[in-house]
């Protein structure tokens, strides 16, 4: 039995098809894909070459303790949930509008407080329209491994 040279198709692709699941992948991962943003703060850092002042002669001066309390322009603060922190801050803003819409804040927190203390100040600062955020550090002396 012989079969005939007719008979003989040769291979092709398609490329309709191709064409139609790539599309319908397309599509998958554009409807599946989320385009949440993160809350954040956005704080423009400065630049320094040396010690960092402020720019300003006013500005809202924060200490965070080692125990996680907080000192706001030299008052220790009594509430500090976010929400009293947050009055505290609107009060030195309507205490200081007159002066300057936009005051600085410098945070000096302790080596030891925990990160949840100076993020919680940061927060605040955010909801009470304080954007100008600086966190004070001190130089190293002598740079040693540690």
């Amino acid at each position: 039995m012989r079969r005939s040279r007719a008979s003989r198709r040769e291979a092709t692709v398609e490329l309709t098809p191709l064409i139609d699941v790539v599309f319908l992948l397309l599509i998958f991962f554009m409807v599946s894909t989320s385009f949440v943003q993160n809350q954040a703060l956005n704080v423009d850092l400065p630049q320094a070459n040396g010690d960092a002042q402020p720019s300003q002669d006013l500005y809202i001066n924060v200490i965070v303790q080692e125990d996680g309390r907080y000192e706001i322009d030299g008052n220790l603060v009594a509430d500090e949930s976010l929400a009293g922190l947050v009055n505290t801050l609107r009060s030195i803003v309507e205490k200081n509008a007159a002066q300057n819409n936009s005051l600085p804040v410098i945070i000096s927190a302790d080596a030891l407080a925990t990160h949840q203390s100076v993020v919680r100040i940061m927060d605040a600062c955010a909801q009470a329209g304080l954007s100008q955020i600086s966190l004070a550090t001190q130089p190293i002396l002598n740079p040693s491994k540690e």
